[in-house]
């Protein structure tokens, strides 16, 4: 039985993510305007992915904090809006080239490794680039990354029954167009804290899933072009 539901609104690296070899058997997809209780309530976690529908997720709320109140974690990735999430998120510029200039500086500061996601990773592989920071969180939140000027990109409360974790990073989406080769390190243990599984092998796309059983051959393309 799959443990985990990617709460997904058509976007397609989301839907390769969960499709892939590496995570299809731990990873539901639950399309986020059927998300209701009885979609839910047999899974143990639920992750909402950057570019998700927030207006949709609003209109969802009740089932989501019901899941919470089941003593569940929900971690919630991207941008939110505090009209659902408790918080107060706020837009910053993406820095899409440190790693050109110090590929072993992210723009992190400070990282809680003790946490069960962060432990035994690289800075390189526990922050990539983040899609702006949290400037209110829930009283008595435990902050676990901070940029350099202070500010919120990573926390988690217990407040609601279950754990609550909120990051501004982007691994699923990341992960899912490939972009980022060195995923596997974050959303391996992501998977493992929040399912209870962790995974093994390199992440790839099954090809059939899209519809194309393989990739044509140098030989085959030359051939086309002859005839």
């Amino acid at each position: 039985m799959k443990q985990i539901g990617l709460v997904f609104n058509g976007v397609w690296s989301q839907y390769a993510f969960a499709t892939a070899p590496k995570y299809r058997e731990i990873y539901e997809l639950v399309y986020v305007h059927e998300l209701d209780h009885e979609k839910i309530q047999h899974l143990k976690a639920l992750v909402i992915p950057f570019q998700s529908n927030q207006e949709a997720l609003v209109r969802r709320k009740d089932a989501l904090y019901r899941f919470l109140g089941d003593d569940k974690k929900i971690a919630v990735f991207g941008d939110s809006l505090p009209l659902w999430l408790d918080a107060q998120w706020e837009d910053r510029p993406v820095n899409n080239y440190w790693w050109v200039k110090d590929p072993n500086n992210p723009p992190i500061s400070e990282t809680n490794y003790e946490h069960p996601v962060y432990q035994g990773l690289k800075p390189r592989h526990a922050c990539w680039h983040i899609h702006g920071v949290y400037t209110r969180i829930p009283e008595n939140s435990e902050v676990i990354q901070r940029n350099d000027k202070g500010e919120i990109i990573t926390w988690q409360t217990d407040r609601y029954g279950g754990v609550l974790f909120a990051s501004t990073l982007d691994p699923i989406v990341e992960h899912g167009i490939q972009q980022i080769r060195h995923l596997d390190n974050y959303v391996d243990k992501l998977t493992a804290w929040l399912g209870g599984v962790r995974p093994e092998g390199a992440f790839g796309v099954d090809r059939e899933a899209y519809g194309i059983a393989e990739l044509p051959t140098e030989a085959s393309r030359l051939a086309l072009r002859s005839g």
